[in-house]
């Protein structure tokens, strides 16, 4: 199901593209938060704020978070798989958007990767949220 409020829009079609000029790294969790606040910026009724966000599972003690493209990409062969995890949230609503897995990983590991991601995305919802609010009461004055 999709985050639009669809019926608050029962003509109309809503296309989202997201041209990727450089990656730097996180490349598809940050089309994920762009999208979603450019869908805010257009007056476009939400459910709520998609944010989105990498993890870079190296071993026990070594978790990247928002990994650069380096770090995504790169040869992490000496550790055990160098997982990767994309999520998205629904922060308001607690819900999961959007989970993927990349490589091998125990599933206690992996439960903690998925806990990482999530309070990543929760701080990162509250600056989005934060900023959002400034503009609004920018355009208030």
């Amino acid at each position: 199901e999709g985050v639009i409020l669809l019926d608050r829009f029962p003509k109309a079609q809503v296309d989202i593209s997201v041209q990727v000029i450089q990656d730097d790294g996180s490349a598809l969790a940050l089309a994920l938060t762009a999208a979603s606040v450019a869908l805010v910026n257009a007056n476009i009724e939400i459910k709520d704020l998609v944010v989105g966000m990498a993890l870079r599972f190296l071993d026990n003690s070594n978790v990247l978070v928002d990994p650069t493209a380096q770090e995504e990409y790169g040869d992490f062969s000496k550790y055990s798989g160098g997982a990767g995890f994309y999520m998205a949230v629904l922060p308001s609503l607690a819900q999961v958007a959007y989970l993927k897995q990349t490589g091998k990983i125990e599933q206690s590991q992996a439960r903690d990767c998925v806990e990482t991601c999530w309070e990543a995305c929760l701080r990162l919802a509250n600056c989005i949220k934060s900023i959002l609010q400034g503009s609004i009461e920018d355009v208030d004055r």
